[in-house]
């Protein structure tokens, strides 16, 4: 299954309830880094939500798809 979660304006704080329990489910996560400019770094939300987070950044993106 996939799923597309919004990270809201900010940070992990903006996600909802129901993003999270999604997330905790899921055995892979990726933040999209290529076209977002975060306010929180990577390592912060992996800390805060308690999971490994693989970054989709451009690179990834283009040769990955």
């Amino acid at each position: 299954m996939l799923y597309l979660i919004g990270l809201g304006l900010a940070d992990v704080d903006d996600l909802t309830v129901k993003g999270v329990r999604l997330i905790e489910q899921c055995q892979y996560v990726y933040l999209e880094t290529y076209t977002t400019i975060l306010q929180i770094n990577q390592d912060e939300l992996e800390k805060q939500l308690g999971i490994k987070i693989i970054a989709a950044d451009r690179e990834f993106v283009e040769l990955s798809a």
